[in-house]
């Protein structure tokens, strides 16, 4: 992959070829450029949520510095030719034909039927149509605009750009070093709040809760401290009744008792029962409006996470 430009100084400025150098360029760096701040957007606003044990955001802003100079510049380039090429060359098209209006402002206008196809793939895969569709526009706005700002530089300058990648990383670091700035200093003035489990009393736990997505999952505590397990998922053993999904389901009686979470600070409701594999913590989660209770099982880097919430009978 060649990050300057080939031949040097011969080469003419502001070509005409869609998929020209200095658009590819432009068009790969700017959308490499605005991934990272996204993403430390979305982990900004993910600061609480609950994780329900699977590392939080923390884990996942790690795991992207760690691969991001990787991948940014493979997703920049596939971005640019799946999406705003394409719209730059019906863009290019349209000014073209019409003749009237700047070239950019068709291109931006073209990102909409370009992101309606992708938007139809979505949708044939089972999700909705619109959400994506604006989000896959919204995308193509900036590397649309940087290629028409490199393209007006190139042309007063006379000659190529060398440092769009340079230029379009430090912007990133950057934009994104100010985004993290913004967020410490909310998070220390109280604007913006890390997650905290809601804290209830055992009165106050004391009910039905059913699986969020099976309600044939139930687990039923009482006042008096007893426990009815119906269908609830425990580590399965030799001899269990096994589901097909790797756990056992439990139909048994037992006790319960408020606790703590066994790899987390947070209340936990301890459910013990000797028909299915003794001691079980249900960690508490959800809000005060809408408490849930849910379990990690199988392989912690990848667990299966049951829910309960509250239902009533």
């Amino acid at each position: 992959m060649k990050w300057g430009n080939a031949g040097g100084g011969a080469k003419k400025a502001g070509p005409d070829g869609t998929w020209s150098d200095i658009r590819l360029r432009a068009a790969s760096a700017a959308c490499a450029a605005q991934l990272p701040v996204a993403g430390v957007v979305a982990f900004t606003l993910t600061l609480d949520d609950d994780a329900r044990g699977a590392g939080g955001p923390a884990f996942g802003l790690a795991c992207a510095l760690l691969l991001g100079p990787f991948m940014l510049p493979v997703l920049g380039l596939l971005h640019a030719a799946v999406l705003t090429l394409p719209a730059v060359g019906l863009g290019r098209l349209a000014a073209a034909r019409l003749r009237r209006g700047p070239e950019w402002a068709w291109s931006l206008l073209c990102l909409l039927p370009v992101a309606a196809v992708w938007g139809l793939l979505f949708a044939v895969l089972g999700a909705t149509f619109v959400a994506p569709v604006l989000w896959c526009a919204a995308s193509g706005v900036l590397p649309v605009l940087n290629i028409a700002y490199c393209l007006r530089r190139e042309k007063r300058l006379g000659r190529p750009l060398r440092k769009v990648w340079i230029l379009s990383g430090l912007a990133s670091l950057g934009l994104c070093a100010a985004v993290l700035g913004a967020a410490v200093l909310a998070t220390l003035t109280g604007v913006l709040k890390e997650y905290e489990p809601p804290r209830l009393s055992a009165a106050q736990l004391a009910g039905t809760w059913r699986g969020e997505d099976d309600e044939s999952v139930v687990l039923r505590l009482r006042g008096d401290g007893r426990a009815v397990l119906d269908g609830t998922p425990f580590e399965r053993e030799l001899g269990d009744a096994y589901d097909g999904s790797g756990l056992s389901r439990c139909h048994a009686t037992g006790t319960w008792t408020m606790g703590d979470a066994l790899y987390e600070r947070r209340p936990a409701v301890a459910v013990e029962t000797d028909a299915c594999g003794g001691d079980q913590r249900w960690t508490l989660g959800g809000t005060e409006e809408r408490p849930e209770l849910f379990v990690a099982l199988g392989d912690p880097d990848s667990p299966d996470i049951e829910v309960l919430v509250r239902r009533r009978g």
